[in-house]
């Protein structure tokens, strides 16, 4: 702190005043502070800022300390300091950095500085850590938030990392105690918190369990559909797109049962176009099988036939292995050959297993996450080697698209970096970009979007100039990569695979109504849309995306890169594709594009290896992923030479992905980090 000294009526009174927001100067060979009345001057030396700008505790604590009138001003501020018992920091080097220690053991009244005697909360060593410093978490798992109180400084961030040889979890969930024998099979416990209807989450042994189903079903996992046939009843609509407003869910398997036998329970389906999923609560039925329920606005209510299912009534308990929550108690069905161990069974009660919290220059990696989210609001930070499973969750559509808490990782903010990460199971995004200049490079994200929405593995929804590499991204209920808000973007070197698990009309990486600005999807392996849809989907309203040299194949009987119109400005060069259609194939055009621009298909195609169901004519050897082209294959040399994407090698210009004679490359990420993809 520097002090200074400002007359009252009293004399002079001295003011702690945070080093790193005073400007200083030189006078007369010495540094004065800028401040009004000052008249404390010190030697011309090196001055140290020992406090952040950030550090908002330290600028509101003040001391106002009376000092004898009559003695100079340099005198009395010297006297305070010592008095309050306070050093001159702006006069010595700034403090070694130092590591601070978190235990399950621990105490929040020790220093934390041992590994002997650490801290027992990460809010307490929160408080303590600066830049520079490194917070060392003793092995455990804590059901506890890591929540950043200070931002690091470049060069000298606060690193959060287990201890040597440490193996460190932070569970967003809390384990449920005291349950009571129901009946055969079935226990209950009190659980006094909730995370409201179609939010609550529950594990046994650290593996998610389903809530229970009706009609009775017996699931895998989240991507399994409901099995009950259910029609929503249509409305005459000028468009193609049939949607309802008529609030009415009507199926055989919901007949034959008293009026209101299922008001309060929650319908989740698949109906119609099911673009995607939609759900809404009951709130009445009838006995010709007929839910009547309450339509959020927001959300699009597909008309048609489709499949579902109801959940949140204690009735519909009745397979081994879900659950119910109704009235504070959690209800749970034994699983199959094993009896109930208690100590078990958690139930989620955290949003949040590390929140970045607006702060910057800090890094957390080597940690386990289960149960949470992370809220990456933050720039210049770095989540690494991380590893998490189940980190977002929701069944109850409230709109479109998915709030922070319920994706695995949200980068609100600039020049972060996620990296050598493995998340798996969320019912929203694996990872939502909202900022520029971020990275996303050599993680596994998979099995996400199992709520079947407007998620999918990773998103970029608005910023420019993310860079999105050598990732392995699969599994997801709709899109596995969506480009919402694009600008100079880079998406190169990534395995990107199985999309369409529950929902319809998607892609593999999929935008609509986007100018992509220059985006660039490069270099990648896009494969098997389970939907039989396209590759890449640049939907109705798209303009000036890169689409060059990818391998895109298992596209059933769509386009391996489909440009729906009005389209312009897309440059899509030296891809290779097979087992699915050619670029461009069954386009759709939007004759009234609206806010859309521009009207009419202009896009330029060049250099594409189209080969059928017949890979191998011209392919080393497709299914062992070797794409390169073989010696004669009639593509070496019958391209043209795209300025900036594909120039002359060797005097000439080949078709598709691979060029003869030059260095192969694989996509995905690196194999510490994708060979650990398990189930649910």
């Amino acid at each position: 702190m520097l002090h200074r000294c400002s007359r009252s009526g009293a004399g002079c009174v001295v003011t702690a005043v945070p080093v790193a927001q005073i400007i200083l100067r030189q006078v007369n060979g010495c540094l004065r502070t800028a401040c009004q009345r000052s008249c404390f001057e010190v030697p011309l030396i090196v001055v140290y800022a020992s406090i952040p700008l950030t550090d908002r505790v330290h600028q509101a604590r003040q001391s106002r300390l009376p000092v004898k009138p009559g003695l100079q001003c340099a005198c009395r501020a010297a006297t305070a300091l010592l008095l309050a018992g306070t050093a001159l920091t702006f006069l010595a080097p700034p403090l070694a950095a130092k590591i601070i220690y978190v235990g399950k053991g621990g105490s929040d009244t020790n220093a934390g500085t041992s590994a002997n005697a650490p801290l027992r909360t990460f809010a307490a060593a929160a408080v303590q850590l600066r830049a520079g410093d490194t917070c060392r978490i003793l092995s455990g798992i804590y059901h506890q938030t890591l929540k950043m109180e200070h931002s690091g400084l470049p060069g000298k961030p606060i690193v959060i990392e287990p201890a040597p040889g440490a193996a460190v979890v932070i569970d967003g969930a809390d384990v449920l105690k005291h349950w009571r024998h129901e009946k055969a099979g079935q226990w209950s416990a009190a659980m006094p918190w909730t995370l409201g209807t179609g939010a609550n989450q529950v594990f046994l042994n650290g593996r998610m369990l389903l809530e229970a189903r009706y009609p009775s079903q017996s699931a895998a996992d989240a991507f399994v559909r409901g099995r009950a046939t259910v029609t929503v009843p249509m409305q005459p609509h000028k468009g193609r797109v049939v949607t309802s407003t008529i609030p009415e869910v009507i199926s055989r398997y919901f007949a034959g049962k008293s009026r209101n036998y299922f008001k309060g329970a929650v319908f989740f389906g698949q109906v119609g176009l099911a673009w995607s999923s939609q759900s809404a609560v009951v709130e009445a039925s009838s006995p010709n099988g007929t839910l009547h329920v309450k339509l959020t606005p927001k959300v699009w209510w597909f008309a048609g036939r489709g499949v579902g299912y109801l959940t949140g009534l204690r009735r519909f308990l009745n397979q081994p292995g879900q659950w119910v929550y109704k009235n504070n108690r959690l209800y749970v069905q034994e699983p199959h050959g094993h009896a109930l161990a208690p100590e078990a069974i958690e139930a989620r009660r955290r949003l949040w297993c590390i929140d970045f919290n607006k702060q910057s220059w800090v890094v957390v990696r080597g940690v386990k996450l289960v149960a949470g989210s992370v809220n990456l609001q933050a720039s210049h930070c770095t989540l690494s080697a991380c590893r998490g499973r189940y980190m977002g969750h929701y069944t109850l559509v409230s709109g479109h698209f998915v709030a922070p808490n319920q994706n695995a990782v949200t980068i609100t903010g600039d020049h972060n970096t996620v990296s050598r990460c493995n998340f798996q199971w969320s019912a929203g995004c694996g990872i939502a970009l909202q900022g520029r200049d971020n990275v996303v490079q050599d993680n596994v994200i998979g099995n996400m979007d199992y709520a079947g929405t407007y998620a999918c593995a990773l998103a970029v929804i608005k910023g420019g100039h993310n860079r999105i590499m050598h990732n392995t991204l699969f599994n997801c209920g709709r899109d596995v990569v969506q480009l919402r808000g694009c600008d100079h973007d880079i998406l190169e070197y990534n395995d990107i695979s199985n999309s369409g698990l529950l929902c319809k009309d998607l892609g593999l990486i999929y935008t609509y109504g986007t100018d992509g600005r220059l985006t660039r999807i490069a270099y990648n392996w896009i494969h098997d849309n389970r939907t039989g849809g396209p590759g890449v989907y640049l939907d109705n309203g798209c303009r000036n995306f890169i689409v060059d040299h990818n391998v895109i194949w298992n596209c059933g009987h769509d386009a391996g890169v489909r440009t729906n119109g009005p389209c312009a400005g897309h440059i899509i060069v030296n891809n290779t594709l097979f087992n699915c259609l050619p670029v461009g194939a069954r386009m759709f055009y939007h004759y009234n594009p609206g806010r859309h621009w521009p009207r009419g298909v202009k896009y330029l195609s060049e250099n594409n290896l189209y080969l059928g169901d017949k890979p191998d004519a011209q392919l080393v050897n497709a299914r062992r992923r070797d794409f390169a082209l073989k010696s004669g294959a009639k593509a070496i040399g019958a391209g043209q030479p795209v300025k900036g994407l594909t120039e002359l090698r060797n005097g000439r210009v080949d078709l598709g992905a691979y060029q003869s004679g030059a260095a192969m490359w694989r996509a995905g990420a690196p194999a510490a980090v994708s060979g650990n993809n398990p189930g649910g």
